[in-house]
């Protein structure tokens, strides 16, 4: 029940090609000041505590989430048509620390250009474990392109607690649900729905 544990503001960018084609997604995380606090502790950053990352201290930050599990997905996903679409692993990363907190950033690519047309790409972004929340803060930004636009929606939060809860019911008293807290990330998914007009 205390799931979730880190809070993360995303951004999304939809790099769009000159053919209405998307690209590639570049994402930003902003960590919650606590997270945030972690990890500059961890690392050793900012002894001074004055809340300002010298750039040597920066260079030493960016990437330090990057390394990524094979098996992790990234905790964004991109559907066309109920068809997940494959994404690379990040590259061109970076991070930066204000205001006590961490923004990192990464760009992951598709394998093949996506046509973006009436249907749209959709962006999600969830943790399938719910160990971490992401919340879209802002309206996506489209980079390139020519008539394209993007909605954000939401989900039905109560629809998604009462799912969690009735999955919670299931466990017995015995069972570390910490190690095996149910896969109910993609009820809590925000998502950012990509169209653009025929060419």
């Amino acid at each position: 029940m205390a799931h979730p544990h880190v809070f993360i503001d995303t951004g999304i960018e939809v790099l769009i090609n000159d053919r209405n084609e998307a690209t590639g997604l570049r994402i930003s995380w902003t960590y919650d000041d606590l997270y945030s606090l972690f990890i500059i502790g961890d690392m050793g950053l900012d002894i001074d505590w004055d809340g300002v990352l010298t750039p040597e201290e920066e260079a030493r930050l960016a990437g330090f989430d990057m390394q990524w599990d094979p098996s992790f997905l990234g905790d964004t996903y991109a559907v066309v048509n109920d068809a997940e679409l494959a994404l690379s692993r990040p590259s061109d990363w970076g991070a930066s620390y204000a205001k006590g907190r961490i923004t990192s950033t990464h760009l992951r690519s598709f394998e093949r250009p996506v046509p973006l047309e009436a249907v749209p790409l959709i962006v999600q972004v969830y943790d399938p474990g719910y160990y971490s929340a992401y919340t879209i803060v802002d309206d996506a930004l489209l980079t390139g392109g020519a008539g394209c636009k993007a909605e954000t929606f939401v989900p039905d939060l109560d629809a998604a607690d009462e799912a969690l809860l009735a999955a919670l019911q299931e466990f017995t008293p015995d069972v570390d649900l910490e190690m095996s807290f149910p896969a109910v990330g993609k009820n809590y998914a925000e998502e950012v729905r990509v169209t653009c007009p025929a060419r």
